[in-house]
């Protein structure tokens, strides 16, 4: 009701305002309407004043009637606007004068503002000649005529009048008519205020008060009637609250049931987030408590994991659009992986440009583990294969190459001349033989534990050397005191899944291996100089390779990034940063 009566306040001071404005202009129009008419009667009089004394000075001076004269100039003196009145003859000395205390003295020594420009100017036209200065509030009237007895030299009658009796008189003239038409004016603006607080004012009103009933549990009041478009917009406010209502019902009945977590953040910290009951089944977290810390969710997420659940928000945050990231969550006794799908969006009404983050998280746990499960089939498969390559081919290998060996011996015993040939065949068996071992350890370790893992690495970079024919370097920190046996295992299978990709793909002259121990924090960094690789952010990879090597990260909930190395020559980094237990 406040704000409604501020703008009932505002019509009518607008309204008065205009209207004063129109007076004021009104006013303006009849003061200088009123000063322009009386300006021109008073130049009409001093025109007539000063060629009627010009003529009778002329006369009277040439008969040398003075006493005529001063009766002539004292008929002038009768009007009160008349300031100051001189006859001056033919040498600028006053004949005659209003005041008689300035007879005899020279013209320029009376206080009539007077210039040599503006008599000459007379004298030399034979003209009357009128200035007027508002400002100073006179108006200067000078007539020339022609002094016989001064050797036929011009005489002057200047004649001085003020301005300041009827300016004063048209103000106050002025002043009276706006008084009148105020007065008039406030009794509209009360008759407008009267009509506005009846018609308008409480009316709307009431559609406010509509208006802050509408919600969800709200009971939306009446619409008003009346007949007019008032009575129109409170039926659609009324009919806006029932069908927002129904929707509101339809959203709490799907989010109540969904298994997934769906949640929605202002942009205001003040306002509220919302979640629906999944948070708190999942979570294991009250969602009230979002209420007074909207950050709570927070303390549930693992602590490697806040970085990437922050990075996304902020993302988000930063620009609409969509993000995806996978994060680990404390409920409970219990460790659940869940996926957050969130997107953002502007907000039409702010003019500020924040936007909204929305989102669902479902719990993936179970794909975790179901990945888990493949991934330890894949390396059981992996040893399989390498057991069965060491115990069958490599034998194979080794017994074809030795009896290739003594064919070569016979047939050089015998001077057979495709001896040398038999002799080639053993020596690329055996050297397909020591490959086809490397690969057997390869794919079967005999065991990677954390004091072994440093030697494994560096069979690793033996096989590269032999296999692809490039430099490879290997620095490994000790890490027997940080690692169990199965995480030992893991990171070897990302160092050489790593390295092998960057070998077949990257076409580069060298590769370097570092695993490296930084306070809580295990990198392993695999570097090349071969053709750059990166992977688009947030896309879907298909390849096997990098699949396998998603999995063994999530596994060891470990962060896989790849990056262009900021050299000419080029290459790739790949860096697998693994949190270590505190």
């Amino acid at each position: 009701m406040k704000r409604f009566f501020t703008l009932q306040f505002r019509v009518s001071a607008l309204v008065m305002v205009f209207s004063l404005l129109m007076i004021v202009l009104n006013i303006s129009r009849q003061y200088k309407h009123d000063v322009d008419r009386r300006f021109r009667e008073m130049r009409l009089q001093a025109y007539e004043e000063g060629t009627r004394l010009s003529s009778f000075a002329q006369h009277f001076l040439r008969r040398r009637l003075a006493q005529s004269a001063d009766l002539a100039i004292s008929y002038a003196s009768v009007n009160p606007d008349l300031h100051l009145g001189v006859i001056s003859d033919g040498n600028d000395i006053i004949r005659n004068a209003t005041r008689k205390q300035w007879r005899g003295v020279s013209i320029w020594e009376c206080p009539l503002p007077l210039t040599p420009a503006m008599v000459q100017q007379a004298k030399d036209t034979s003209e009357g000649l009128m200035q007027e200065d508002l400002e100073r509030g006179h108006l200067i009237a000078v007539f020339p005529f022609m002094d016989v007895s001064a050797e036929s030299r011009k005489g002057l009658v200047v004649l001085e009048y003020d301005l300041n009796w009827f300016i004063a008189s048209a103000v106050n003239h002025a002043v009276r008519e706006m008084l009148s038409q105020v007065c008039v004016l406030l009794g509209i603006c009360l008759l407008l205020w009267s009509l506005l607080q009846w018609l308008i004012t409480e009316r709307v009103a009431l559609i406010v008060e509509q208006t802050r009933h509408i919600g969800p549990d709200a009971v939306v009041p009446p619409p008003i009637d009346g007949g007019d478009e008032l009575e129109t917009i409170s039926k659609s406010i009324a009919d806006a609250a029932h069908q927002l209502q129904e929707s509101e019902w339809r959203f709490r009945q799907i989010a109540s049931n969904m298994r997934d977590i769906f949640w929605v953040a202002p942009p205001e910290l003040a306002e509220q987030i919302y979640v629906n009951r999944a948070y708190e089944e999942i979570f294991g977290r009250r969602a009230s408590k979002l209420r007074l810390r909207r950050w709570d969710w927070l303390r549930a997420v693992v602590r490697q994991d806040r970085k990437a659940a922050l990075k996304m928000l902020r993302s988000l945050r930063a620009a609409p659009g969509e993000a995806e990231a996978e994060i680990r969550v404390h409920a409970g006794e219990k460790i659940e992986w869940l996926r957050c799908r969130a997107f953002s969006t502007a907000r039409a009404h702010d003019r500020a440009g924040k936007v909204q983050v929305a989102g669902m998280a479902s719990v993936i746990t179970g794909e975790k583990e179901m990945a888990k499960l493949q991934t330890e089939a894949a390396e059981n498969e992996r040893r399989r294969i390498g057991q069965d390559l060491h115990d069958d081919v490599c034998q194979r290998l080794a017994a074809t190459q030795l009896k290739s060996g003594v064919l070569g011996s016979s047939l050089k015993r015998d001077g057979h001349p495709q001896s040398v040939l038999a002799m080639d065949v053993a020596r690329e068996l055996a050297e397909t033989s020591e490959l086809a071992r490397a690969y057997a350890r390869g794919l079967a370790p005999v065991a990677v534990g954390p004091q072994e893992l440093p030697d494994a690495l560096d069979d690793l970079r033996k096989f590269l050397e032999r296999a692809f024919a490039l430099q490879c370097r290997v620095s490994c920190e000790d890490v027997s005191g940080v690692l169990k046996t199965e995480e030992a295992a893991l990171i070897f299978r990302i160092a050489q899944e790593l390295a092998t990709n960057a070998a077949k793909h990257g076409r580069g002259t060298w590769i370097a291996i570092s695993l490296i121990r930084d306070r809580d924090i295990l990198r392993l960094e695999v570097a090349n100089d071969g053709v750059r690789f990166v992977p688009a952010e947030g896309a879907k990879q298909n390849g096997m390779g990098l699949f396998m090597l998603r999995q063994r990260a999530d596994a060891l909930g470990a962060t896989l990034t790849f990056q262009p190395r900021d050299v000419a020559e080029g290459g790739t980094l790949a860096v697998c940063e693994m949190p270590l237990a505190s």
